[in-house]
């Protein structure tokens, strides 16, 4: 499959835009609260309205690990969770631009 580089850039950059990322955990859980065992289970329900985002999503991800290197790996899960250019410069070292051209060199390498 051909990959627009453009398209695959806009759909990394606002991928975290399209997943539901609304999930509450509670922090002051302890072990004897974990297994009760009278505690009914909660019922989550499936959100099915971004689901070719994700099986897209998905199919890019297998395709960058086959392809890329760990630190480019890494900078598609950075920036498909929303993570800025600004913030994975400063993870990686480097100035926001450096990072932006990591993303274009990675863009190349898709086939």
């Amino acid at each position: 499959m051909k990959y627009d580089k453009a398209t695959v850039k806009a759909f990394i950059l606002n991928y975290h835009n399209s997943i539901n990322n609304d999930d509450t955990r509670d922090e002051g859980i302890g072990i004897d609260d974990f297994f009760n065992v009278n505690d009914q289970a909660e019922t989550h329900e499936i959100d099915n309205s971004n689901v070719e985002d994700i099986i897209f999503f998905n199919e890019l991800e297998a395709i960058v690990e086959r392809v890329e290197t760990d630190k480019e790996h890494n900078l598609f899960l950075l920036l498909s969770n929303g993570v800025s250019f600004e913030k994975v410069g400063s993870i990686f070292g480097v100035q926001s631009q450096r990072a932006k051209q990591m993303l274009n060199k990675l863009l190349d390498k898709l086939p």
